[in-house]
């Protein structure tokens, strides 16, 4: 019966349909034909989502959102600006800095590569430099959203997986300037190749003027790791400190209007009522896996083909990447996670290691054809061809793989900051 769900579930996928249909279906159709009773459905779905970490997602959510209302991603942008524009590829620079420190306040990658692209090709484009290459770069910067906390989808994988998400957050942490530090690397060789311009010289009266124009936004992601860090707020009440602070920052700076928060709440409202049905339905997948035992047959299967942690975790973090190429972040977790967490407890891998590295390498999918969120957003925003942007994006796809591959065999990376903070 578990073959037939799984290729339903396939075709569904295959075919295109809403994620929520494409999850849901395959699971009545098990019900139906297993004689159970489809009241089952509504007790695993309300059961999924009686959780109350998962109140950080729509808050989070928000956050993001009202920060590109607020038009704070311009501020970021000119501190960047002044702080390493002047180096060759600046621009490139620039926007890994800019997606830095937006990932400090958004996490989430849409929000991101929307919010910092809307900015950055422009500027490409009045400075010289190929559009595609500030699309492709900022697209890859788009992938520290999900990395550097606070995090949507590690939340959602905490919530789903049972790991701490104060852990995953400050795990987190180190992870993300690795990503940052190997696309800046990538940034410097391509411009020099490319023997892009210089953006002028280094001034102080430049960066003091923006760092004080900015710096109230810059206190942000401090608000927000800071009180996890030192145990001010959990992370749920994190995200709930993080919208009211950020709107406190639009009546500072004039720039919040009554219309265009009330536009953001009623769009971040539709956006959550998407994801919860899917997180929702998910449950009742989660349920049906576990009553076939798919949880154990995967074992069996990884098993049998490796045995040593670190041939596990990328034998996992594969089929997570492929799955990536095809579906969001959320569905892949939703599925995937609870099957893939026997296995990581029976190799003896630390949770928080392999949940970083989870959501590290989904973020990765994000970037990817043929189903890349990120990936269509920043070519809206370009106004480029979906395939131009991703070929110009693939040496740091590539680089971003290098990386994830170091953190693989280094487990210290993730686990040494969470082990110092929060034992």
């Amino acid at each position: 019966m578990i073959w037939l769900f799984l290729s339903l579930l396939i075709l569904l996928i295959l075919l295109r349909a809403p994620i929520a249909v494409a999850l849901g279906l395959p699971a009545l159709v098990w019900l139906f034909l297993s004689d159970i009773s489809l009241g089952i459905a509504t007790q695993r779905i309300y059961g999924t989502l009686n959780n109350s970490v998962l109140l950080a997602v729509p808050m989070f959510l928000l956050a993001g959102r009202l920060m590109n209302q607020l038009e704070v991603t311009d501020r970021i942008f000119d501190f960047a600006m002044a702080v390493v524009g002047h180096i060759r590829g600046g621009l490139g620079h620039v926007v890994v800095l800019t997606s830095m420190i937006f990932s400090a306040m958004s996490g989430s990658a849409a929000a991101d590569a929307v919010g910092v692209g809307t900015i950055t090709v422009k500027a490409a484009r009045e400075r010289g430099y190929d559009p595609e290459f500030a699309a492709a770069i900022t697209l890859s910067a788009s992938t520290l959203a999900p990395i550097i906390p606070p995090s949507i989808i590690m939340i959602i994988y905490g919530a789903t997986a049972n790991v701490s998400i104060g852990r995953l957050f400050i795990g987190g942490i180190i992870p993300g300037l690795i990503f940052a530090s190997i696309m800046l690397i990538a940034v410097s060789l391509i411009a020099r190749r490319r023997q892009y311009p210089l953006m002028g010289k280094f001034s102080f009266g430049r960066l003091f003027s923006t760092l004080r124009k900015a710096f109230l936004v810059l206190l942000t992601p401090v608000l927000i790791i800071g009180g996890i860090f030192f145990g001010f707020f959990t992370p749920t009440e994190a995200a709930t400190i993080a919208v009211l602070y950020v709107l406190l920052l639009g009546m500072w700076y004039r720039t919040l209007t009554w219309r265009g928060m009330y536009r953001e709440f009623v769009n971040a409202g539709s956006t959550v009522g998407v994801l919860m049905l899917v997180v929702g339905i998910s449950g009742l997948d989660g349920w049906v896996f576990t009553r076939e035992q798919l949880p154990l047959l995967f074992m069996n299967g990884v098993s049998g083909l490796v045995t040593e942690p670190w041939a596990i975790i990328l034998v996992l973090l594969g089929v997570i990447l492929v799955l990536g190429m095809f579906m969001d972040a959320t569905p892949i977790i939703l599925m995937v996670a609870p099957v893939m967490m026997p296995i990581v407890a029976a190799a003896h891998i630390d949770p928080v290691h392999f949940g970083v590295l989870f959501c590290m390498t989904c973020v990765l999918g994000l970037i990817t054809p043929p189903v890349g969120v990120a990936l269509y957003g920043v070519a809206s925003v370009a106004k480029l061809p979906m395939e131009r942007i991703f070929w110009a994006t693939l040496p740091f796809f590539l680089s971003l793989i290098v990386g994830l591959i170091f953190l693989v065999f280094f487990p210290g990376a993730i686990t040494y900051a969470p082990d110092l903070f929060l034992n």
